[in-house]
């Protein structure tokens, strides 16, 4: 929002009014002052003590940017009764709105050198092929990955940062100039509608037009006056997809969509137009608007923090009841009997059960620097799958080394190591066995369960760090472990899980994975928290390379008894 407000100063200025922007509390007015603030935004972030005051919501007009269909729209049509007056950049808000009562003036939005970072050159190089910038949720997961298989190919970044306040830049969120760099550094933005908004992210759309990034979106209720198939494509969600790779595939289409948007947003969106509007309403404000309503009761920033359930294997339970709180009980949550027996049977397993190596194909190696270690666990689908997609990579992996977990040995298998545990022994022993094995200086720990891009291991070690890892695609939930590893996250979510590439000297400076019994689910989840803890190099590969083959884990520790089991993994 402050980024779009510099847009709406310079096209006030640029219209011959007097505008600057402010953060935080509203400025000392002078006598010829007017407020405008984005109501949902503004009154839901500021500290009560810092919301103005009677006097200067009568000077105040509300800057409306969301769509009907969602709770931050709604939030905004109780706000703008207890200001002067308001603005909309949506033509289908604008008539909600209006049908609603709401006197609300539409505010076109245009180009703006601001945000231009191409200027115009067609033969200006571009280094992503496809992206995507929006929010996390449901919704919008499940089409991203469904996706996967048309994108697996090109060079594709997804930024799906969670649904909280953003105060700076972070891998999935590009404020300002870095947005606008990366947008003249793609060749197709996908846009998908939020909630059940069924209106075009204009902000998005211009942002990326300005840039010469072809926008690829679902149909909207207010594309008009852009015209598909001239200005950007219009398809169905589900073929968003092959749709992107089409306009890729065709340099010429590509080059004809990008110059008839970018000279449609220069010279048909009329802005300084909506600029001089807006000074008008500014002065009927000053020459005595009627009385707003008194603001509505509004809650704290704090109570406005939401968490986004992206875990990777999330329990039926909801682990935010813990988190911090779990971490300062003094008094520990007593065991129940079926999480204790559950621990006992693992306990028994490791001291009791056979293990055997069956080495295959050896003296086969790539010599590409990378062992992939992969865990096949009681319920999971045959890992065989898995060790093909591997094996048929762009780059080939050294060894696939499979543990066999308590698991029939197969007849066939195309792994060159294989460990074999007569009894389930979990997860974090049977990949320290692998790792005695191994000889390499990457690892890619991966689940049987997965299936992984040709493409998976080629785009993880160009990322050149200590940690790499991309979102993993899931039948039910879309896109997991979307996201960077944060300790304030990871204490609430077991966001995070395997499919990650990890330095060989990394894994044994943190002891390999836990064997702990009761952490039996959650191994991944402590290697990540000791991954933040030792302030290890991660980097997030923004492109879906591995996809789930079925959404549910086994029964753990942590479903049976989950109090005491979080407490245990926050303290490791």
């Amino acid at each position: 929002m402050e980024e779009l407000f510099e847009v709406v100063a310079d096209a006030v200025r640029r219209a011959g009014g007097r505008a600057r922007t402010a953060v935080g509390r509203f400025p000392e007015p002078e006598a010829d002052t007017v407020y405008v603030v984005v109501p949902h935004e503004y009154f839901y972030v500021t500290p009560v003590a810092d919301r103005p005051a009677d006097e200067l919501r009568r000077r105040t007009i509300a800057f409306c940017v969301e769509h009907p269909g969602t709770m931050t729209f709604e939030r905004t049509a109780g706000l703008i009764g207890s200001l002067a007056g308001a603005v909309d950049i949506n033509v289908d808000s604008t008539e909600e709105l209006r049908r609603r009562g709401v006197a609300v003036e539409h505010f076109q939005l245009g180009y703006t050198p601001l945000w231009d970072r191409w200027a115009g050159d067609p033969d200006a190089e571009r280094g992503v092929d496809v992206t995507y910038l929006g929010t996390a949720e449901r919704r919008r997961s499940l089409l991203l990955d469904s996706y996967s298989a048309d994108l697996a190919d090109l060079r594709v970044r997804l930024l799906t940062p969670p649904h909280e306040p953003m105060v700076g830049a972070r891998v999935d969120f590009l404020p300002g100039e870095a947005k606008f760099r990366h947008l003249a550094d793609s060749r197709v933005l996908i846009n998908l509608h939020r909630e059940q908004s069924k209106a075009l992210e204009w902000v998005r759309v211009l942002e990326a037009l300005t840039n010469g990034c072809v926008v690829v979106t679902e149909p909207s209720t207010d594309v008009e006056p852009l015209v598909p198939g001239k200005h950007l494509v219009v398809a169905r969600p589900q073929s968003l997809g092959a749709v992107a790779a089409g306009v890729v595939a065709q340099p010429s289409l590509e080059r004809d969509l990008r110059l008839a948007g970018y000279d449609f947003v220069r010279h048909e969106l009329d802005l300084l137009g909506s600029a001089r509007t807006l000074v008008e309403l500014a002065s009927n404000v000053l020459a005595g608007p009627p009385h707003p309503a008194p603001l509505p009761a509004l809650p704290t920033p704090q109570a406005e923090h939401r968490e986004t359930p992206l875990a990777v294997d999330t329990p039926s339970w909801d682990p935010r009841f813990a988190g911090e709180e779990a971490a300062r009980r003094e008094v520990t949550v007593p065991e129940t009997t079926a999480m204790r027996l559950a621990v006992e049977r693992t306990t028994y397993a490791q001291r009791a059960s056979g293990r055997a190596w069956h080495d295959h194909l050896a003296g086969t190696s790539s010599r590409s620097g990378v062992d992939v270690l992969v865990v096949h666990r009681p319920g999971e689908p045959d890992p065989d799958a898995l060790v093909f997609d591997l094996l048929g990579g762009t780059v080939r992996p050294d060894r696939v080394l499979v543990c066999f977990d308590g698991t029939p040995l197969p007849t066939r298998t195309h792994a060159d190591v294989v460990l074999e545990h007569e009894m389930p022994l979990g997860r974090g022993v049977a990949r320290n066995g692998l790792l005695a094995r191994s000889e390499a200086d990457l690892l890619l720990v991966v689940d049987a369960g997965m299936r992984a891009s040709r493409r998976l291991v080629e785009r993880l070690v160009a990322a050149d760090v200590d940690v790499a890892h991309c979102p993993v695609g899931d039948p039910r939930d879309g896109l997991v472990g979307a996201l960077p590893p944060e300790e304030r996250r990871l204490r609430r979510l077991p966001y995070l899980g395997s499919g990650y590439l990890v330095r060989r000297d990394v894994v044994d400076r943190l002891g390999g994975w836990t064997e702990d019994p009761a952490l039996e689910g959650l191994e991944d989840h402590v290697f990540w928290r000791r991954i933040v803890a030792e302030d290890v190099p991660t980097a997030l590969v923004q492109q879906v390379l591995l996809r789930r083959q079925r959404p549910d884990p086994p029964v753990r520790p942590l479903d049976l008894d989950p109090g005491p089991v979080w407490e245990r993994a926050l303290s490791r």
